[in-house]
């Protein structure tokens, strides 16, 4: 039985999408996606009126009956409704600041970018007076020993994607989001991940920034190292032994940015596509696009995906994503024949031509060694982990297989409760109402 009392309600942010409304809590990343009307419905309740007059309202509205209490265990599932024991402390609270909110806003603030402006055409300025500080790969062997470069690289490479994901954290926070930076593991490889939950309440505009400052913290970065060897140089323009290693570094931030272009791992890029062309899954609707097209080529209908299941948001970018889609093969074909093949041969090469001269220093062959060792442990552990991966595939499809073969009389009926799915907008989970 609904209690007539007025309810009171926690902090809402709402988002009108056209044919929904995001309604949620960005205090504890919980959100509900709504139909308009159910939007209206809850409006209404927060400004006040009891569920009776507002269930009565919404009849006359929109000539329809509401399941209010259904309604209402749907706002306490969501946790959007306050209990008795928080009313008189919460009530008069008022919004409260995310730590470091202050520092974002003070790095996202109009000086901050004057400063940033300043920073980059400093950078430009110091290839244009020293060409050699143009990041290329020969950047990368600042030193003779092959050990000491890999170390240097192999280890930066953390810091650099820490400072990257803190630049989205920082972001977030500048708007209030209670961003979060997760720490796991790929392999042997250290993974960054932050949480944007609280993007899908925002109107697109304001996403950009948060899905973007990654990858200027790390442009940033580049044009700090550039100036730091500038600043390094002797008359001749030969940058000193720190000067190299800031080139060195600079240089993978390259990769770094050319791997946002790998839209099928669900990059930087990829989110701003989400956040431009809306929808909740373009990345498996282009997936799935592509395999149709290819199927079709080859006559195989019976492994077509039944497209009118996919979000109208989705179906109709499609033919927008697909091509940015099949983009990030691409561009990690570049990447592996401009960067990875050519840095890898010079590594090799010139490791085996130190081992087989017998004249040089204990230290240089000692350093050779290791370096092919190292060298060789990746290529394992790379041939390793696309093993697993295989294995993963094979044993998913094989249970997919199975399924489909003990189900097939239920397709009705997974078909009628496909719009039921949670959808995952910027990184949250928005559940339908």
């Amino acid at each position: 039985m609904v209690n007539d009392a007025p309810l009171r309600f926690h902090r809402l942010t709402y988002l009108d999408q056209g044919d929904e409304v995001v309604v949620g809590r960005t205090d504890i990343d919980s959100y509900g996606a709504f139909p308009p009307d159910g939007a209206a419905l809850l409006r209404r309740l927060e400004s006040g009126a009891a569920p009776q007059d507002a269930a009565g309202w919404y009849r006359a509205e929109f000539g329809e009956e509401v399941d209010l209490d259904d309604f209402l265990d749907t706002l306490r599932e969501l946790d959007f409704l306050l209990g008795d024991e928080q009313e008189q402390d919460t009530e008069r609270l008022p919004h409260r600041t995310v730590p470091l909110q202050r520092l974002g806003r003070a790095l996202f603030s109009p000086p901050a970018w004057l400063g940033y402006a300043a920073l980059l055409a400093a950078a430009v300025l110091a290839c244009l007076d020293r060409p050699a500080l143009l990041p290329r790969p020969g950047n990368l062997f600042f030193s003779p020993y092959a050990l000491l470069v890999q170390l240097v690289v192999f280890v930066s490479q953390p810091v650099f994607m820490l400072v990257h994901e803190y630049g989205h954290v920082l972001a977030g926070r500048r708007l209030g989001l209670r961003t979060t930076l997760r720490i796991s593991r790929r392999l042997y490889f250290l993974a960054f991940e932050t949480a944007l939950d609280g993007l899908v309440v925002l109107p697109r505009r304001s996403r950009l920034l948060p899905v973007l400052a990654g990858m200027l913290v790390d442009v940033l970065g580049m044009a700090a190292l550039t100036v730091a060897a500038w600043t390094s140089c002797a008359p001749d323009g030969t940058p000193s032994t720190a000067g190299r290693v800031c080139l060195a570094l600079a240089f993978t931030a390259i990769p770094r940015l050319l791997a946002q272009f790998y839209f099928f791992l669900r990059t930087d890029l990829y989110h701003l596509a989400v956040v431009v062309l809306g929808g909740s899954d373009p990345h498996g609707t282009a997936r799935a696009y592509v395999a149709n097209r290819l199927n079709r080529l080859r006559g195989r209908t019976d492994r077509l995906t039944d497209e009118s299941r996919w979000h109208p948001k989705d179906a109709a970018a499609v033919r927008w994503y697909a091509p940015a889609y099949l983009l990030g093969y691409a561009a990690m074909t570049v990447m592996l024949v401009t960067v990875v093949v050519p840095v890898g041969w010079r590594f090799a090469g010139s490791a085996l031509a130190t081992v087989r001269d017998g004249s040089v220093p204990f230290t240089r062959l000692a350093d050779a060694a290791f370096a092919l060792a190292m060298v060789g442990v990746q290529l394992l552990a790379v041939a390793y982990g696309a093993w697993r991966a295989w294995r993963r595939r094979r044993a998913a499809s094989e249970t997919s297989m199975t399924i489909s073969t003990s189900t097939s009389t239920s397709t009705s009926t997974s078909t009628s409760t496909s719009t039921n799915e949670s959808s995952h907008q910027g990184g949250a989970h928005v559940r339908p109402v």
